[in-house]
């Protein structure tokens, strides 16, 4: 969508800061000095040692060797030195980029090896913050030109957005700086084109190398050809995101191509990160991105920047993340792109996906996280576990390190659950009214301690990411806490049975949860494969697990119903105590075995998982859970 008026902006430099007020020569204080040595086997050494002075020490004045045998070479006042990186002057004036964690990200990546490619009004390739980011691309308004001017201005702001360089000492800083973009012009200098051209330049953009496309722009039609295109884009590897629209307080018609299921539709926040009121709404918003008083590059001249507001501004946020996203795996489809962006988005408005924010407001630093490819095996085969019991007790086993636990502590109610974070640098621990406690590198994001609770605290699971976590009720209520997204719960049905334990999809998005009785509950891209809902059982079901394509129950005697998944064995007669929460199962990443933990804190092992330790009979309390280390 085409943003409003630019505005242009000038920028005044301050005069130099002034330094401290000089100290008088006729008063002594003391200083940092050094002075460099030789000592006697020939090595040169730094000495570092305070002195009292009451002018600059002359060089050589200072200090004899300070070691038998040893030859002073220098000796001197020390001095400060500073690191020369240049800034970018605008920075200040980007509050996307406080809001938002781009910069946070860079560390890993800034989006290096990744095209792409702004569909819009062309992108000034002599701009001083883009230079030689621009590619030489196509204009399908005017044949023969490479895309590298705009009479309009829209697309060389869209395209500073993502891309301009980042303390070059010019300008501003784009979301993914290391990136080229690729400049496909569609629309003429009023910001107008045709649907065909828009068509015609993303099958272009995605078989020149553009793994990501930007599409600021739309109209009330939906164009069949467009949409093909979006899907042959997709086919290739390339995510495509277009603007939701800007219609939002203008009867909030659907805007194409944002409104295909096949490109993430991106809407605006303003700097409180609250719904822009110009930004449309709807079923087919994706996710969020700053979106009002953006500062980029502008098109009128090779040193221009304007502020502009719409979803046009939104789009190219979200572009630089998922440019980040490709750039930290190269492997991740589309698709998968489109899941990270999603699953890692910060939960803004109602809980979980609402029609104004999507998914929530884009998160690049954990989205880059979340799809960095882990090393062959990571969370596969399994290196060791924690046993968690009722009175806080943990131990772990294998490559499992003890963080801390609640002995000595005394929990004002029975510890009932327990999730690690992702890396295995530490874990929660999570009570029956719903305190939760945290040791290692796991944060402290909330608890339900001290509310109402229609039923006691039953299960936890962590968010992929390791920055959240839920916390599950008997009665299949559903708390979330950090970057948790809540995606429905039974806290309202009549259950035939009380609920167990839960276990969440891999992306983040659903989750499953199963009752005594067997009966499994999906919510969010949970799959339902199957239940013993409707068996009659030999002992209830106590806990589940999920596989990459289903999951696996356990009964109190040890039985395994796999479903979705393959069964590699069980334990009947197991004979775990008469607690309902008293025995859990867990299975590897690669789905190849998995764990039965007794009450009593014996550990059983099947398939490929390996067998670390346990500590039958000694734990002054029954055994709750057991997490997986990575």
């Amino acid at each position: 969508m085409a943003g409003a008026a630019a505005v242009a902006v000038s920028l005044t430099l301050g005069a130099p800061v002034a330094g401290a007020a000089a100290v008088a020569a006729s008063s002594p204080r003391h200083v940092r000095a050094f002075s460099t040595e030789w000592d006697a086997q020939g090595h040169l050494r730094v000495v570092h040692y305070q002195a009292e002075v009451t002018n600059a020490p002359a060089a050589g004045a200072m200090a004899a060797s300070s070691a038998p045998g040893a030859s002073v070479a220098s000796t001197e006042t020390d001095s400060v030195v500073r690191a020369l990186g240049a800034t970018d002057p605008m920075r200040s004036q980007q509050w996307a980029l406080n809001q938002v964690s781009f910069e946070a990200s860079w560390p890993l990546t800034r989006g290096g090896g990744v095209i792409v490619a702004v569909v819009d009004t062309g992108v000034r390739g002599d701009h001083e913050d883009l230079g030689a980011t621009v590619l030489h691309g196509i204009d399908l308004v005017n044949a023969g030109g490479d895309g590298r001017t705009d009479a309009n201005g829209h697309g060389t702001h869209v395209a500073g957005i993502i891309a301009a360089a980042a303390s070059n000492g010019r300008g501003i800083a784009g979301g993914a700086p290391g990136v080229k973009i690729l400049p496909v012009r569609v629309l003429d200098a009023q910001g107008q084109g045709f649907s065909s051209n828009v068509a015609q330049g993303i099958i272009w953009a995605t078989d020149h190398g553009a793994r990501v496309i930007n599409l600021s722009l739309g109209g009330s039609t939906a164009s069949q050809g467009t949409r093909t295109a979006i899907q042959y884009a997709n086919s290739k590897g390339a995510i495509v995101l277009a603007a939701a629209g800007n219609a939002g307080a203008n009867g909030n018609a659907p805007m194409y191509p944002g409104a295909f299921p096949e490109a993430v539709a991106v809407a605006a926040v303003d700097q409180q990160l609250g719904h822009a009121s110009f930004s449309n709404s709807g079923s087919y918003v994706d996710i969020a991105a700053p979106g009002v008083g953006v500062l980029s590059t502008w098109g009128s001249s090779p040193t221009a920047y304007a502020y502009a507001d719409g979803t046009s501004m939104a789009t190219p946020y979200a572009s630089a993340a998922a440019a980040l996203v490709a750039s930290i795996n190269p492997a991740i489809s589309a698709a998968g792109i489109a899941n990270v962006l999603e699953a890692s988005a910060r939960d803004l408005g109602a809980p979980g996906t609402d029609p104004y924010f999507g998914h929530g407001l884009i998160n690049p630093r954990d989205a880059v996280l979340r799809a960095q490819p882990k090393p062959p095996g990571y969370g596969t085969k399994g290196n060791g576990y924690w046993v968690v019991t009722a009175n806080g007790q943990v131990r772990g086993y294998g490559k499992a390190h003890f963080f801390g636990d609640l002995r000595g502590r005394a929990p004002g109610t029975s510890i009932v659950a327990s999730a690690s974070t992702a890396n295995g640098g530490g874990y929660w621990l999570a009570g029956a009214d719903g305190s939760v406690y945290a040791f290692g590198n796991a944060h402290f994001y909330g608890s339900m301690s001290g509310r109402h609770l229609n039923a006691p605290i039953v299960g936890m699971s962590p968010s992929p990411t390791g920055r959240g976590y839920l916390l599950l009720g008997a009665d299949g209520g559903i708390f979330t806490f950090g970057d948790a997204s809540f995606h429905g719960s039974t806290g309202a049905m009549r259950l035939a049975a009380p609920v167990l334990d839960m276990t969440m999809t891999r992306s983040g998005r659903g989750y499953w949860m199963v009752a005594a009785d067997g009966g499994v509950f999906t919510f969010g891209d949970a799959k339902f494969r199957g239940s013993t809902g409707n068996l009659r059982l030999a002992s209830p079901v106590v806990s589940m697990t999920a596989g990459t394509h289903g999951y696996w129950l356990v009964a109190r005697d040890g039985g395994i119903f796999a479903f979705g998944v393959p069964f590699v064995g069980s334990l009947p007669g197991l004979g775990v105590a008469s607690t309902p929460f008293g025995a859990r199962i867990r299975a590897l990443g690669d789905g190849k075995g998995y764990y039965i933990l007794g009450t009593d804190g014996a550990v059983f092992t099947f398939g490929t998982a390996k067998f670390f330790g346990a500590s039958p009979a000694s734990w002054g309390a029954p055994a709750i859970d057991l997490m997986l280390a990575p």
